[in-house]
């Protein structure tokens, strides 16, 4: 990042940080800037900007794999239980979204995003994957099924182990 770039981070009060500003920041932290203090101070807004304002935000793919980087399964019981109850809000979020689409004549892919990305940060996906199960996700799963595998996130690449467990349940029907 240029230093303007970084000017912006440090002297912009946490909220009132731009989702643009932070997708530079997200984009390159831990390759080329920041580390993990950097990442913890930033993430919330972060978090926020990315369900939020998901346009001036990087991929829910990228965010999510971040978070091995930042070590966060050392962190606080209490701070990865937060991190995971976020997530879990977000799938939802994003599924509800994803479901409001199909009722629109299109079909979303915010789900599978999430979905992705809670695996690329190593979280158990079993609840999402039952979740999905659910008849009210029936258009998302079906849609999931017809894109399988050439269709979806590039970024499953980076997390075969979830890969596999979603592409049991779009094979069997069962997580």
């Amino acid at each position: 990042m240029s230093t303007r770039g970084t000017d912006v981070l440090l002297t912009t009060p946490l909220r009132q940080l731009s989702g643009q500003a932070l997708w530079r920041y997200v984009s390159g932290a831990f390759l080329t800037i920041g580390d993990e203090q950097d990442f913890r101070y930033l993430l919330p807004r972060i978090l926020d900007i990315s369900v939020f304002d998901p346009g001036n935000s990087n991929d829910p793919e990228i965010v999510l794999g971040k978070l091995p980087l930042a070590h966060w399964r050392s962190w606080a019981p209490t701070e990865q239980n937060v991190i995971e109850a976020f997530v879990d809000a977000w799938f939802e979020w994003a599924l509800a979204s994803d479901v409001a689409e199909v009722e629109e004549g299109l079909i979303g892919t915010d789900a599978e995003s999430v979905l992705c990305g809670a695996a690329r940060a190593k979280m158990p996906l079993h609840h999402w994957l039952l979740r999905l199960l659910e008849p009210d996700a029936a258009p998302v799963l079906i849609d999931m099924k017809h894109r399988f595998p050439a269709e979806m996130s590039g970024f499953w690449e980076f997390a075969p182990a979830g890969l596999q467990e979603l592409s049991t349940i779009l094979a069997q029907g069962r997580a």
